[in-house]
């Protein structure tokens, strides 16, 4: 249920933007650690976006990788999804920068 909200969300900022007029395209960015899920967010676009601007529009979803920072040497990298250690140090004490973020990238209207 949270995609519900989160996609409610996304719907209010493309409405918000879109000037009035007919979203076509809606871009998604997508972290490997998000806990959405794609088709479920396009589930509920089709059914919140119905009698708006958005109804009809395409998502188009782009994965994003994960920024990790080591928080023993300070070193920063894109963490692997096989890979739980610090590329510089092999510390395990990471702190995660992005890669847990679904956000509207940009959109196209007409």
């Amino acid at each position: 249920m949270h995609e519900f909200s989160l996609t409610q969300n996304l719907l209010d900022i493309a409405l918000k933007n879109a000037d009035s007029k007919r979203i076509v395209h809606v871009n998604l960015l997508i972290g490997p650690f998000s806990d959405e899920r794609e088709e479920s967010i396009q589930f509920y676009w089709r059914d919140l976006a119905k009698g708006t601007l958005g109804e009809g529009a395409r998502l188009h979803f782009k994965h994003a990788r994960a920024e990790m920072k080591c928080l023993a040497c300070g070193g920063t990298f894109n963490l692997d999804e096989d890979a739980s250690l610090c590329v510089y140090c092999q510390s395990d004490r990471l702190q995660m920068l992005s890669g847990d973020e679904v956000r509207l990238e940009s959109m196209e209207v007409e």
